[in-house]
């Protein structure tokens, strides 16, 4: 296992991950909610951009760059770089109160108990949005927010912590470590082994000669799907 290859897949995919939250705080201009925003997002842009940077300076510095990626790297990476996104998108839910976090509990309105368990909440509601799970754990018994006479907890909680909510669901459609992956597949080559690692199903097979170009395409057609999607739902949903 070549520790520094892994280190710089990991390395790009947290930096890469950093971008989402960055678009959240931007958005929440728009929203109304900058201070929420950074209470939320702050901190786990800088972390991600840093445990990031810190790992791709270390394996360049191990001689990493130029060297192909093989399977067994593919798979460390998918395995090891799952836990420590999810992890970081699961910040914002902590950080911004839509569990019992740290503010609730210098606050004085949360135990110690109470915003340990907000973390594991809020984890879990990270895993389901990458996963597409689906599932949620948000309800008056587990958020701060939702007081006993609010009827839809959702709908109750920040705006800008709902859209990452939807956000998270969106990346984990495709897949943030293929991703992150096959962006880097020309400079470290074996991209379809990081697509094989991270998709689900019985095969995968290329729809352009090169992964890079399957990779542009598949997010192309995603995106697409996406914007009239959001057109639909404005023009006929009556969305808001």
């Amino acid at each position: 296992m070549r520790n520094d290859i892994l280190a710089l897949v990991v390395g790009y995919t947290l930096m890469l991950f950093a971008a989402p939250m960055a678009i959240m705080v931007g958005a929440s201009l728009f929203l109304g909610e900058i201070w929420m925003a950074l209470r939320a997002f702050l901190f786990p842009i800088i972390l991600s951009l840093s445990l990031g940077y810190g790992l791709r300076f270390w394996a360049i510095s191990e001689g990493a760059s130029g060297e192909r990626l093989r399977d067994r790297e593919a798979f460390a990476a998918v395995a090891l770089g799952w836990p420590i996104v999810v992890g970081i998108g699961a910040l914002p839910f902590w950080l911004g109160g839509m569990f019992h976090g740290p503010v609730e509990l210098f606050a004085g309105n949360s135990t110690l108990h109470e915003v340990l368990g907000g973390f594991v909440r809020a984890f879990f509601e990270s895993m389901s949005g990458f996963t597409t799970t689906g599932g949620t754990v948000i309800d008056p018994r587990t958020s701060p927010i939702c007081q006993p006479a609010v009827s839809d907890c959702i709908n109750s909680q920040s705006k800008v912590l709902l859209l990452w909510r939807s956000m998270s669901q969106w990346l984990g459609g495709m897949g943030i470590i293929m991703l992150g992956m096959l962006l880097l597949a020309r400079y470290l080559g074996g991209g379809m082994s990081m697509a094989q690692a991270e998709l689900t199903g019985p095969s995968l097979s290329r729809l352009r000669p090169r992964i890079q170009n399957t990779a542009v395409t598949l997010w192309s057609i995603y995106i697409i799907f996406t914007l009239a999607e959001i057109f639909l739902l404005l023009v006929l949903g009556g969305m808001e």
